[in-house]
């Protein structure tokens, strides 16, 4: 087994399973050549046999977390790879480009700056200017 890549925050890493098929064939990869178990979880894994990556759900079943039952036997000295990826969750961002709402309250300590068409408004502001007070109250 190989560890490919690390994240302390669980955001992303992958362990990588080389299993190579002796005398005895068979359908069923349980464990790679050092004798450690294959552990993955279902639809996050990529197999491969002989370099040929293998199609999850046709050519190997990948299901249960930690076997592959592949669709016929594996010959002599096949090598079957898999890589187990670690799902994570995305931050909970806003596009830059296309923008969204946010729900909650927004704190910007360094200020706030628009391009030169738009207008941050103030929620309840109106009135507090003394053109829009002079216009409301008629002065």
């Amino acid at each position: 087994m190989s560890y490919i890549g690390a994240s302390p925050d669980g955001k992303g890493s992958a362990e990588r399973f080389v299993f190579t098929a002796t005398g005895s064939t068979t359908d069923t990869v349980t464990h790679d050549d050092d004798g450690l178990a294959i552990n993955y979880e279902a639809n996050h894994v990529s197999v491969y046999l002989n370099g040929v990556k293998q199609v999850v759900g046709t050519d190997v079943t990948a299901s249960n977390g930690s076997t592959l039952v592949f669709a016929s036997n594996l010959a002599e000295d096949d090598v079957v790879e898999a890589i187990a990826l670690s799902s994570f969750q995305p931050a909970d961002t806003v596009s830059a480009s296309t923008g969204g709402t946010f729900t909650g309250l927004i704190t910007a300590n360094g200020g706030i700056e628009t391009d030169t068409n738009s207008k941050v408004i103030q929620k309840g502001a109106f009135m507090q200017s003394s053109t829009h007070q002079a216009l409301t109250l008629g002065y």
